[in-house]
C-alpha cells in the first residue's frame, strides 16, 4: 500500500507541488505589479487633451479597462494554486483546460489581457507534461523492483551460523 491510499502525503510529489506554487506566485506578483502600474493616472496626448481638458483625459489604464482584468489575473493565480494543493494528473490537466477557457473568455471580453492568461496556460501545459513524463519515467524505473533482504545487501546469505560456514 502506498502513502496516498492511507491518506498521508507522499514526499515524492513535493517538487510538483512547489512548481505549481511557484507558477501561482509568479502570476500573482506580476498581476499585482500590473494592477499597481495600471492604477497610475496617465496624461494622454490626444484630441481630448488639446480640445477639452476633462477628467477623461487623465484616466488610469485600470479605469479604462475596469476591474475585470484584475479579477482575471487573480483567477489565473488561484487556478495555478489548485494543483499545488491537490496534485493528481487529472487536476493538473483540468487546471490547464480551465486556464485556456479563462484566457479565451477574457480575450473575447477584455481584449489583450487574455493573451497573458493563455501564456500562463501554455506554461501550465508544459509543467503538467513535464510532470507526467517524470512520473511515467519514475514508474518505469521503479516498476520492476525486486525486494532484496537487508542481510543479502550487507553480504550475509542467511543467519549468523550460515555466514561462518556452519549449517
Amino acid at each position: 500500500m502506498t502513502a496516498a491510499t492511507h491518506g498521508k502525503r507522499s514526499p515524492a510529489g513535493a517538487p510538483e507541488r512547489w512548481a505549481w506554487l511557484m507558477l501561482a506566485s509568479i502570476v500573482a506578483v506580476v498581476g499585482a505589479v500590473g494592477v499597481a502600474a495600471g492604477s497610475i493616472r496617465e496624461y494622454q496626448v490626444s484630441s481630448c487633451e488639446i480640445i477639452d481638458n476633462t477628467a477623461t483625459c487623465m484616466q488610469s489604464t485600470l479605469d479604462i479597462v475596469g476591474w475585470g482584468a484584475t479579477a482575471t489575473i487573480l483567477a489565473a493565480a488561484l487556478l495555478c494554486a489548485v494543483p499545488a494543493l491537490w496534485p493528481p494528473t487529472a487536476v493538473r490537466w483540468g487546471t490547464v483546460a480551465a486556464l485556456v477557457v479563462l484566457g479565451v473568455v477574457s480575450l473575447i471580453v477584455l481584449g489583450r489581457i487574455g493573451f497573458s492568461v493563455l501564456t500562463v496556460a501554455l506554461l501550465g501545459a508544459v509543467l503538467a507534461a513535464a510532470q507526467g513524463w517524470y512520473t511515467s519515467r519514475r514508474r518505469s524505473i521503479h516498476g520492476g523492483e525486486i525486494e532484496v533482504p537487508l542481510g543479502t545487501l550487507l553480504g550475509r546469505s542467511g543467519g549468523p551460523d550460515e555466514a561462518n560456514g556452519r549449517s
